[in-house]
């Protein structure tokens, strides 16, 4: 997992091959201290990444927290691959609100 910060104030960090059961712990250490380090971050997960549940409650977990805290949490391009998958199987996809096919999909973007 690598965490960029480019010259304007958000910073990037990629999640690919830390959204699993097995690696869910230490992914949401790297992430709560990324989102405690910086007011916007935006997240890398590469379409053929591991992803299961764990990743995806994550990553839900980690923006209800960044929202709470006025952080600006996104993706740096929408869910796809295997996460678009694990989501669309778990039911996550169609229960989507406007605010949450934003954040996933980056629709209306």
């Amino acid at each position: 997992m690598r965490q960029n910060k480019n010259e304007s104030a958000d910073s990037t960090l990629d999640l690919s091959g830390l959204l699993t059961i097995r690696t869910i712990n230490e992914a949401k250490e790297v992430l709560w201290r990324a989102l405690k380090d910086n007011r916007a971050l935006r997240l890398l997960i590469d379409d053929e990444a591991d992803v299961d549940v764990a990743g995806i409650q994550l990553i839900l977990s980690a923006k209800a927290y960044a929202t709470s805290e006025s952080i600006d949490l996104s993706l740096s391009a929408p869910i796809s691959g295997r996460g678009l998958n694990v989501m669309e199987r778990g039911g996550f996809i169609a229960g989507l609100s406007d605010e949450g096919r934003r954040f996933w999909l980056l629709e209306g973007r």
